[in-house]
């Protein structure tokens, strides 16, 4: 039963700002941090200075080498099932973003020295560089951090459409607070349907797959850089194929740096990316900056229209 159903509020998913989850099924969607930075709306914004106090203050534990405080952040984090987002079970990359997995994480951050060396910068860098941190993880982590957010939004979205609202106090879970830059309870459920919490997501950040990743950044980027090198040093790797006109022009193939660079040493995606980043940090940069146009070009986008919604729904 959709949340729509249940107050029986006769719209489709096209009519309504939240994503229409079935209060007994989870969807497998996930909240996308790269588009709550790209919208300039209040909302997001503010979200946006929440995750982003998160992670500074962490960095700032790291730069004094308070090291087991920055982990004793992760404490806090768990599956946040009052969204009914959930992930499918043959999923490579775990499920959910668990204190220990968290501590793992951070404890390999540390180890290859990733935040000294430039690649995490932001929250949603160690999706990219991290092994073992699949965008169910960082969903979680960003829902956890963002919780009262996302309480405001569905007290809104009650208000709007007169859902009945739970006045009751319930312990919902932790929500970071910014003006202590600590993890404080969340005691307020304003949507409790069958005894459920429920968070209501807006439909624009939520998304089947992250565009901000390793397979995009290696793909668009470090590839594209190395074949630049390839040419530029003229490798082993130029090919030299005439055209329709007779002329020989040199080329360097992706999937042929792939094979060479990553498949035949046994290196993973992520790893290579590693590896290339500490050489030419411009790279990573780039793909921070250039992830927002990503987002709102029509051919590149994962945003997901109302028509695919509505038919992942459909089939749960």
């Amino acid at each position: 039963m959709r949340v729509s159903e249940f107050f029986e509020l006769d719209a489709r998913q096209s009519e309504l700002d939240f994503v229409d989850v079935n209060i007994e099924r989870d969807i497998e969607l996930y909240v996308d941090p790269c588009w709550i930075h790209t919208i300039q709306e209040p909302w997001f914004i503010e979200a946006t200075n929440t995750i982003e106090d998160f992670f500074n203050h962490i960095l700032n534990l790291y730069e004094h080498n308070q090291y087991e405080e920055a982990k004793e952040l992760f404490h806090y984090s768990r599956e946040p099932n009052e969204i009914c987002f959930g992930l499918s079970t043959n999923a490579p990359e775990g499920t959910g973003a668990s204190a220990a997995m968290l501590e793992k994480v951070f404890d390999n951050i540390l180890e290859a020295q990733m935040i000294d060396n430039g690649l995490i910068e932001r929250l949603e860098d160690i999706h990219v560089f991290v092994e073992d941190f699949g965008q169910d993880r960082l969903s979680d982590l960003v829902v956890n951090i963002i919780r009262m957010h996302l309480v405001e939004y569905t007290t809104e979205q009650c208000d709007r459409y007169e859902f009945d609202i739970n006045e009751e106090e319930r312990q919902l879970a932790h929500y970071w607070n910014v003006e202590t830059h600590s993890w404080e309870e969340c005691n307020r459920s304003p949507l409790v349907i069958n005894g459920k919490d429920i968070l209501l997501v807006p439909k624009a950040i939520a998304v089947k797959n992250f565009k901000y990743n390793a397979g995009q950044y290696c793909t668009h980027f470090v590839l594209s850089r190395r074949k630049e090198y390839h040419l530029t040093n003229d490798t082993g790797l130029v090919r030299r194929e005439p055209t329709k006109k007779g002329e020989v022009i040199p080329k360097v193939y992706k999937k042929d740096i792939r094979e060479q660079e990553i498949k035949e040493p046994g290196k993973s995606e992520k790893q290579y990316v590693r590896e290339i980043t500490e050489q030419d940090r411009d790279l990573i940069q780039q793909f921070r900056i250039g992830i927002a146009e990503i987002l709102q070009d029509e051919k590149r986008t994962n945003r997901l229209s109302d028509e695919e919604l509505e038919e992942m729904l459909d089939n749960l």
